[in-house]
C-alpha cells in the first residue's frame, strides 16, 4: 500500500504507523476545500490509513488499529457520494483484526460552514475479529476535502462497537490522498 509517497512494503506495525506518521505531516496545515467549489461531476479515488481505538484489550482497554483505507467519492451523483473500504487493522504489537469495515450512504455537503462543519460523511459498518472475538462496528465518518484540487481527505470516526460480552464506544482518525487517474 502506498500512502502519501511511503512505501508500506514489509507490513510491519512501525512501517504502517511510520507511514501514518508520514500522511500527516504531509496533510498538516492543508488548506480546507471550499465546499461550494467542489466539483459537481467526476470521481476521485484516495488511499490512506484508518485507525481505530477499539476497546479490545484487557478490561476493555482501549488499543489503537491501523488499516487500509480506500474511498471512493462520485462528486456528481445524487445520493451515495462517499463509498469505501478499511481492512487490515493492526496494533503496534502486530495484533491483527480480520475482517473489512464498509463505508456506505456517503454525502458531501457543499453548503456548510468548514470553519463549523465538516463537508461530508458516511456511515461505517462491519465486523472484525481477532481470535475467537468478533467486533461488531456501528460507526459514522466525518471529514473534509483538502487542497484546491481536493488532493487529500481527513477526518473523524466514531461510534459503537459490540464485542463478546459488551458494548462500548470508539473513536478513531483517517487520512488519505487522491490517486492519479
Amino acid at each position: 500500500m502506498w500512502w502519501g509517497g511511503a512505501s508500506v512494503t514489509s507490513g510491519t506495525a512501525l512501517d504502517r504507523a511510520g507511514a501514518a506518521a508520514q500522511l500527516d505531516d504531509r496533510l498538516t496545515g492543508a488548506n480546507v476545500s471550499d465546499p461550494t467549489r467542489l466539483p459537481i461531476v467526476g470521481r476521485g479515488e484516495y488511499n490512506g490509513y484508518m485507525r481505530a481505538r477499539l476497546p479490545t484489550g484487557p478490561d476493555g482497554a482501549r488499543v489503537d488499529y491501523l488499516g487500509d483505507l480506500t474511498i471512493d467519492v462520485n462528486f456528481g451523483a445524487g445520493f451515495d457520494q462517499i463509498r469505501g473500504q478499511a481492512s487490515g487493522f493492526k496494533a503496534a504489537n502486530n495484533t491483527a483484526l480480520a475482517g473489512a469495515l464498509a463505508i456506505t450512504d456517503g454525502n458531501i455537503y457543499r453548503d456548510t460552514d468548514p470553519t463549523a462543519a465538516y463537508s461530508f460523511d458516511g456511515d461505517v459498518d462491519g465486523t472484525l475479529t481477532g481470535g475467537s472475538s468478533s467486533y461488531i462496528i456501528d460507526a459514522e465518518i466525518e471529514g473534509e476535502f483538502l487542497g484546491r484540487n481536493q488532493d487529500a481527505v481527513s477526518g473523524v470516526l466514531f461510534g459503537d462497537v459490540t464485542g463478546p460480552a459488551w458494548q462500548d464506544i470508539f473513536d478513531g482518525s483517517f487520512a488519505a490522498t487522491r490517486q492519479e487517474n
